[in-house]
């Protein structure tokens, strides 16, 4: 079997999410192909994503899609900078390696898990993800604390046992205007985060774990600040509260926060982990499997993490390609900690994007049975996207 075309889809504005997935498909000589979707899709520069996919494709053509641990090497130590690393590079080798692991499983008939390792566990515990948009069809920021306790309690109803958000992103007024949390906060601030962890707490009772993301917007001073102004509201863990650059800060940080500490979506690699493995500062690590490097690279990854003890979530942002792909791999992984259900994955203009729609039920996911990843890109795709071939 031989690669003979990779197709880069860079999807055209999302209208509500703002966001433009990045989708690829691996075609080979026998009419077997494989999609991937690179992590690299929102914020500023999805566009240098699909490049780089395009630049990388060129020196797979004519190779064995079998052959995941040789490309990936390949990538890393030929491209000169592959050993740079940075969210643009490993997002485009990592949208590829995702393709080329959904060829082998379907080449074999056999659902990706099973290439992974086989099941860990028959489904996964799922939580809802960012409820400060809204938790429904419908992506809107909220600013008063008494929606964010509403949003909250529309996921416990659909049998989430847990939930996500970000309480300091937003002002009451439901936008970032004039938000800024470097350094002491104001008590002003502390108050509109606290007010909002208070009222879901009360909204959804104490078995409820509320994860608490702060989208590396704050600091390790206003991150431990705000810590301990919330810690008594029984904290499930602490999310991307400082900027992964200095490592040294959030061992700092952790030693004076009493809640367990999630990071790792813009942490790229097994090396990109190993300052944080060293020092222990990270509870639940939190790889996307369209940047960290991969299904290759996600598993040793979350095979070092068992090593110290460490749980993994992998981070998903994306659409149904993502979520599928987060699914096999957490199924396969001992130290799996809980799953992440992104607001976006819920949008109509997602859901058009696959074939198959993908929900937990009560909370919890069972993963695709089907060959290979389990799901495929819709004609929407092609209709709906800039598109690039190379062959």
């Amino acid at each position: 079997m031989k690669i003979t075309q990779v197709e880069v889809f860079h999807v055209h504005l999302r209208k509500n999410s703002g966001q433009r997935p990045i989708l690829v498909r691996i075609d080979t000589d026998e009419g077997i192909f494989g999609v991937g979707e690179a992590g690299m899709a929102y914020g500023v520069g999805g566009s240098a994503a699909a490049g780089m996919i395009k630049d990388l494709s060129r020196l797979i053509l004519g190779l064995d899609p079998f052959n995941t641990e040789f490309i990936w090497e390949k990538f890393f130590k030929k491209t000169f900078w592959g050993q740079g690393g940075g969210t643009v590079v490993f997002s485009g080798m990592s949208a590829l390696d995702m393709a080329l692991w959904d060829i082998k499983g379907k080449a074999l008939g056999l659902p990706l898990y099973k290439l992974l390792g086989g099941k860990c566990r028959t489904d996964l515990r799922v939580y809802a993800s960012q409820i400060q948009f809204g938790w429904g069809l419908e992506r809107k920021p909220k600013g008063l604390k008494e929606e964010y306790a509403e949003e909250a309690l529309k996921a416990v109803a659909q049998g989430y046992d847990a939930i996500k958000v970000d309480v300091l992103a937003l002002n009451r007024k439901g936008t970032n205007e004039n938000v800024h949390l470097e350094g002491p906060l104001p008590n002003s601030v502390i108050q509109i985060g606290v007010e909002r962890v208070k009222a879901i707490r009360e909204a959804v009772g104490p078995d409820v774990d509320i994860i608490i993301e702060n989208h590396a917007n704050t600091d390790m001073v206003s991150a431990i600040q705000f810590a301990k102004a919330i810690e008594e509201y029984n904290i499930f863990f602490y999310e991307e509260i400082n900027t992964p650059l200095n490592p040294k800060l959030l061992q700092k940080a952790k030693e004076k926060i009493n809640i367990p500490i999630a990071s790792g979506e813009r942490i790229y690699t097994r090396w990109g982990y190993l300052p944080f493995f060293a020092d222990r500062s990270i509870d639940i690590i939190q790889p996307d499997i369209g940047s960290c490097g991969g299904f290759s690279e996600f598993k040793k990854i979350a095979d070092i993490a068992h090593a110290y003890e460490v749980t993994v979530q992998a981070h998903v942002a994306g659409t149904g390609v993502a979520e599928a792909a987060a699914l096999h791999a957490e199924t396969a992984i001992p130290n799996f900690c809980i799953h992440e259900h992104h607001q976006k994955t819920l949008l109509p203009e997602y859901v058009e994007l696959c074939v198959h729609n993908y929900q937990p039920v009560n909370g919890r996911y069972t993963v695709p049975e089907l060959p290979g990843i389990g799901q495929d890109i819709t004609e929407k795709v092609f209709k709906d996207s800039d598109r690039i071939v190379i062959k």
